[in-house]
């Protein structure tokens, strides 16, 4: 598996053309918006639906893609892929520390052939301008088995503090085979876990106003 990590830090005018790109079909989830105990969401959805809508626990989105797969028979190779996206904010004395993504199928080749997953994790800071990044690739080239990948960033070391992201997840599933052969690999489920943390700077308003607070009434 091979995996890398980077953060970027953009002008607005790199940004503006980022979200100036092509236009694309765009198919909402079933729950696009909604908040959990420590952030909201909204604009929640991918490109080809593939993924589903999330089912949200605590700070976790968890997903059951259906159809979500790659297909190949008698050297016709197959590519699917989707991306997933929406944004969240904290709510008041929380940043986001950190984001994982753990996907998880399996496939099946027999003959000669090989299949494929590779994966893109984007975390663009909507207030600042920074984008951090993580990747991961597999190639399979016999047997039947799982497959899983967890794509993650650490937002704790990259002050300051995240408040307001999009997150982006790009995922191409691929197959090929050769005469008398067929391969196949598919996505079963995909988890984002959402980490937060209190925001020091905050906790130390919400004291100090409090002790303002008592001193006037007293």
């Amino acid at each position: 598996m091979e995996s890398t990590k980077r953060i970027i830090t953009l002008g607005s005018g790199v940004f503006a053309l980022m979200l100036a790109g092509p236009a694309m079909a765009f198919v909402p989830w079933d729950n696009p918006s909604g908040s959990t105990a420590d952030f909201f969401w909204l604009n929640g959805g991918s490109d080809n639906g593939l993924f589903g809508s999330p089912t949200v626990t605590g700070n976790s989105f968890i997903f059951f893609p259906q159809a979500f797969n790659a297909s190949s028979t008698n050297g016709v190779a197959d590519q699917t892929n989707d991306r997933l996206q929406f944004e969240l904010i904290a709510k008041p004395g929380f940043v986001f520390n950190g984001i994982a993504i753990t996907e998880i199928g399996d496939y099946t080749i027999s003959g000669v052939g090989s299949v494929s997953v590779t994966a893109g994790l984007f975390v663009t800071d909507l207030n600042g301008f920074r984008v951090a990044d993580d990747h991961f690739s597999q190639t399979f080239n016999s047997g039947a088995a799982n497959w899983s990948g967890t794509p993650s960033v650490d937002l704790s070391i990259m002050p300051p503090d995240w408040v307001h992201v999009m997150v982006v997840l790009d995922n191409v599933l691929a197959a090929t085979s050769q005469a008398n052969s067929t391969s196949f690999i598919e996505k079963k489920v995909t988890g984002g876990v959402i980490i937060t943390i209190p925001s020091p700077a905050s906790a130390s308003m919400l004291i100090l106003g409090g002790l303002a607070f008592g001193r006037r009434r007293r």
